[in-house]
């Protein structure tokens, strides 16, 4: 590192501030995204290329449908799940048309089933000590059993 005694100055034009800002800010949008909302490519017709392209195809037929020459004949979204779809099957995954369909859609909601609530701990203060003290004796007899492997 030099010693500059100027390096405060210099670096006064390149530093961002409110007024100093670069021209191009934030992220660059997902140009998958662009595609799908600018072609207006819905759920229901990435469900219909999977259903009668892609699982209605072998994998030769698939490999043919992306080599260069026929992939330029494909709308890009088919030619991306397809891709993504062969990269899978060699791998013996899921995972890129997973992350394929969450880039596009954003990941699905998850639900959660909150069962019955089970009350183990009780609201008696001697029966909690009694508890308290029965899992200390299992809590060591547990490390003991380990200390003697």
């Amino acid at each position: 590192m030099g010693n500059n005694p100027n390096i405060v100055a210099q670096g006064a034009a390149t530093r961002f501030s409110a007024t100093n800002q670069p021209a191009r800010r934030g992220r660059i949008p997902s140009k998958l995204k662009k595609f799908v909302k600018d072609n207006r490519v819905s759920k229901s017709d990435v469900d219909a290329i999977f259903s009668n392209i892609i699982f209605g195809s072998t994998l030769e037929e698939l490999q043919d449908m992306v080599k260069p020459g026929n992939k330029e004949k494909l709308p890009v979204i088919v030619a991306l799940l397809i891709s993504a779809f062969i990269a899978d099957i060699k791998n013996g995954t899921l995972h890129e048309v997973n992350t394929v369909l969450d880039r596009i859609y954003g990941k699905a909601t998850q639900q959660l089933d909150i069962g019955e609530v089970k009350n183990d701990i009780p609201e008696d203060p001697d029966e909690r000590r009694a508890l308290a003290e029965q899992i200390k004796k299992e809590i060591g007899a547990w490390r003991g059993a380990d200390e003697r492997e």
